[in-house]
């Protein structure tokens, strides 16, 4: 079976998730969304625009396709790949911001997600051209889609919340930042990096998609209309809005902040971290878990157990640091766990791109849940 044909069936769940070409009307009625579906032609003709600019420029560089990366294919992948494409998917909701058809905020989200969707999907096919067809490249490409896709509608958020006609704004270059960087680690990780690198793409992928989400029920609640609380019964709980959460999370403290308290945060949080891989190491080697493992590309079936015992421990470290530095502190916002904790992670990443260079991709992936979780621990140890 042709690889691009296997390809374009299994994305075609992505597009039917999003819906970013069609609406519902008032009377249940589906209709073509057309900004939305020129913003996704948009994408799919300037992805294929890109692929013959991007190949030009690897074949006057000699940057081989499907070969083992080295810092020159590396550095292009970060610095003008994922630059070039971002901004490609940007230029593609140009023409559909001035449609009428906008008549309430979360139709720019909606756009961007649709540009981002035909730029991806097209981007997906022409990387899977020429491998053969696995449950693994599948995988891989679902992961491709869906996190790009997440990343952009980022900004698509910042432009309906500032309820914008044309791209621009603090919010918007932010947010469009923030998806070339973590897009270009994400890309850089799934197709550079073998299966192994896809368990560090899941914890950028889960938390790109929940502040998707999240910005999504945002911009719904700016629209006039009701949005069907159709995860209710998933999450019977109320969630906070985003401007609640900046209001008690990211306030101004009463107290002037104690650099004494982030720098011993920082610490706690280091300390943690180690505490917290050792106890799994230790747990791991009574339970017959070989670590060795993860430095065998060749049995990944092998390396994955102690892959998911070490981002686990990783990940659970950082709230319970933000917790104690709360409570240590008497904080009434999360400013100093949330500096502490980004000191702490800087740090690491200094520390083990000395060592490997290339970890530094890695970590990266695992910052942003790594931070909020630390922002989550010190919400709960907050002083009321």
């Amino acid at each position: 079976m042709n690889p691009g044909l296997l390809t374009t069936a299994l994305l075609v769940l992505p597009l039917s998730l999003f819906a970013p070409v069609w609406e519902r009307t008032a009377d249940r009625q589906f209709r073509w969304f057309t900004p939305g579906l020129w913003a996704f032609l948009g994408g799919f003709a300037l992805c294929a625009v890109c692929s013959v600019v991007l190949a030009i420029v690897e074949a006057q560089l000699g940057i081989v396709a499907h070969r083992a990366p080295d810092v020159v294919s590396t550095a292009f992948e970060l610095l003008v790949r994922s630059p070039l494409e971002e901004s490609a998917r940007a230029l593609a909701v140009v023409v559909p911001l001035r449609s009428k058809r906008l008549s309430r905020p979360y139709d720019a989200m909606r756009i961007s997600a649709g540009a981002s969707l035909g730029f991806t999907l097209l981007d997906a096919v022409l990387r899977a051209e020429g491998t053969p067809p696995s449950a693994w490249l599948a995988l891989g490409l679902l992961a491709h889609v869906a996190g790009h896709v997440s990343l952009s509608v980022l900004w698509g958020y910042a432009i309906g919340r500032e309820r914008r006609r044309r791209l621009g704004g603090r919010a918007f270059t932010r947010a469009f930042t923030l998806a070339v960087v973590f897009g270009s680690i994400a890309g850089h990780l799934i197709f550079e990096r073998g299966r192994l690198a896809l368990s560090a793409v899941a914890p950028l992928l889960v938390s790109s998609m929940v502040a998707s989400l999240i910005a999504r029920r945002d911009l719904l609640r700016l629209s006039d209309r009701t949005p069907k609380k159709r995860l209710s019964r998933f999450l019977p709980l109320r969630t906070p809005s985003l401007e609640e959460l900046e209001q008690v999370l990211l306030r101004k403290p009463e107290r002037p902040l104690h650099l004494r308290w982030i720098a011993f945060g920082a610490l706690v949080t280091t300390g943690v971290l180690v505490s917290s891989i050792t106890i799994s190491i230790a747990m791991g080697q009574r339970g017959g878990v070989d670590f060795s493992t993860i430095d065998s590309s060749d049995s990944f079936e092998n390396a994955l157990p102690p892959l998911i015992l070490l981002g686990v421990a990783t990940l659970l470290a950082f709230p319970l640091s933000g917790f104690l530095v709360a409570k240590a502190s008497a904080a009434r916002s999360v400013l100093e766990p949330a500096l502490a904790s980004s000191i702490a992670i800087l740090a690491i990443l200094v520390l083990v791109g000395l060592a490997t260079p290339v970890a530094v991709v890695f970590g990266l992936a695992v910052a942003p849940p790594a931070f909020a979780l630390a922002c989550a621990g010190a919400f709960i140890g907050l002083e009321r």
